[in-house]
């Protein structure tokens, strides 16, 4: 365990008598690392409501579905181990957490008999074990698992759950009713829904989250527009982005296609990438997100007289899959005789460009992917039962049907965007 110690902001409050309140473990959510910024997950307006933990761990900064660290309550979330940057996801329910442990040591020791759960080892997150920590006064179990995240400067995530059907077949009919009337109109339209998601902003720098409010409001109509602001649609499709995911959610599709022996409740899936790996390719891309520096007019070019030339900033080069290229080229800032000179506006250029080479250098353009999706939450996934014939699971399948139709969408989208326009060289 890490000698690391937390800050005493970590440390709860305790009532006057010192006994450890109760914790409420419940479903873990999807996970997100938010590089240096505030260890406390979003509600908590103060840092005396996180539970204290042992040494080496804290709250995983975001995440956004399941239980999290809110504002006067002592639930539990999502942690991160700052030694190996694993997510560990509390196991709280009797019978739901342990099924989840067994399903996802199943998959880690699948050999090609249990093709099925082969397969799944490269659609979901890297499983590493579980193991028991004093959370609050309390012995607490958690999943340990790789965070999809890592190495991301800008992490954007979104939970996509799978299935008109949440319920599993031990749910009570008080459970059955409570499941059924949330996302109603999302779950009709597509047999999934989104519980939360959260994004950088590429127009205003900004993080922006929405949780399950908003997920609850989302019909046929709106379920699209989500997806387009997550993935920063405003200044363009990106097409690399869209292959990303979309190589994946395949791979999905397929799994679902053909595996006959599981049935999956309130599974999901989740979308991650970095959008500070989208600006370069957005970038090179020509699209209007990040701005792109003025190019110097050639004196003459209007016709005759002198034109000034314009503040040029050579950038860093983009290659052909969207990547800066290292220390290639360097900053030259050519400035003529003109009184117009935009110090404002070269300065800004220059720090963009110099935010992608430092990002460069500290190795966050190492990985050639940058958007993924991976299958998580296996709480409540069951066999089928020896009863049934074997069969696909419908439920399942129509839901990563409809997402994997909605990204199809979105590509032929940007092939549109992106083609050229008639009569136009």
């Amino acid at each position: 365990m890490s000698q690391l110690k937390l800050p005493p902001y970590q440390k709860r409050k305790t009532s006057s008598t010192n006994r450890p309140t109760t914790l409420n473990v419940g479903k873990g959510g999807s996970t997100a690392n938010q590089g240096n910024k505030s260890p406390l997950g979003y509600g908590m307006q103060t840092p005396d409501e996180c539970p204290s933990l042992p040494d080496g761990f804290l709250p995983l900064p975001c995440q956004v579905a399941g239980h999290a660290f809110h504002k006067g309550t002592d639930s539990l979330g999502l942690l991160k181990s700052i030694d190996d940057g694993s997510v560990l996801k509390p196991v709280g329910k009797l019978l739901a957490g342990p099924r989840e442990i067994k399903f996802y040591e199943q998959i880690a020791k699948a050999t090609g008999e249990m093709r099925e759960l082969v397969v799944l080892r490269e659609l979901t997150p890297q499983y590493r074990g579980h193991r028991k920590l004093p959370v609050g006064g309390e012995l607490i179990e958690f999943l340990m698992l790789e965070d999809l995240t890592q190495g991301m400067l800008e992490p954007c995530i979104m939970d996509v759950k799978i299935g008109r059907r949440s319920w599993d077949p031990m749910a009570t009919e008080e459970k059955r009713r409570y499941e059924a009337s949330k996302y109603g109109e999302s779950r009709a339209a597509y047999g999934f829904c989104i519980p939360g998601f959260q994004f950088y902003s590429l127009q205003t720098g900004r993080l922006q989250r929405y949780g399950k409010e908003y997920g609850k409001k989302l019909t046929e109509v709106t379920v699209r527009d989500a997806l387009r602001r997550f993935l920063n649609a405003d200044g363009g499709l990106c097409r690399q982005q869209l292959i990303q995911f979309l190589t994946d959610l395949w791979n999905i599709q397929k799994w679902a296609r053909t595996q006959t022996f599981y049935r999956l409740y309130a599974s999901s899936v989740l979308l991650v990438y970095d959008a500070r790996r989208l600006k370069p390719v957005l970038l090179h891309a020509g699209k209007k997100t990040p701005r792109t520096p003025n190019t110097p007019a050639p004196v003459g070019a209007s016709g005759g007289g002198s034109t000034p030339n314009t503040p040029t900033v050579c950038t860093t080069s983009v290659n052909e899959v969207g990547d800066v290229e290292p220390l290639q080229h360097y900053f030259q800032i050519q400035r003529g005789h003109s009184i117009n000179h935009n110090y404002e506006e070269d300065i800004k250029i220059m720090k963009e460009n110099y935010t992608f080479m430092l990002d460069n250098l500290v190795g966050s353009y190492e990985d050639k992917i940058w958007a993924k999706a991976r299958m998580i939450d296996f709480a409540h996934t069951f066999p089928l039962p020896p009863t049934e014939p074997p069969a696909v699971d419908r439920n399942y399948l129509e839901g990563i049907d409809s997402l994997v139709k909605l990204f199809e969408d979105l590509l032929k989208d940007c092939e549109i965007q992106n083609s050229p326009r008639q009569g136009v060289a």
